[in-house]
């Protein structure tokens, strides 16, 4: 996941991960901001989808990087042990 309010970042993750061999069309998901992101990230869990890396720029609006990190971080963990119990 990569989550980035500039589309000039966006256009140049998407480069980068391309020269990496990674079709970013069908296995990256692209995020303008926290909110959204969490929003995703939270929908894709209960998929059974778990995410390997995730880019997070740390100034944006609505929901900036730390405070979605520290959010995304949470359901993770939470995740993680619904996971042990079973």
């Amino acid at each position: 996941m990569v989550i980035d309010d500039e589309e000039f970042c966006i256009s140049a993750m998407k480069c980068l991960l391309g020269l990496l061999g990674i079709n970013t069309e069908m296995h990256v998901d692209f995020c303008i901001n926290g909110k959204e992101a969490l929003a995703l990230l939270k929908e894709q869990i209960k998929k059974g989808f778990k995410y390997k890396l995730i880019f997070i720029d740390f100034q944006m609006p609505i929901m900036d990087g730390k405070v979605a990190t520290k959010k995304m971080r949470k359901v993770l963990t939470d995740e993680f042990k619904m996971e042990i119990k079973d």
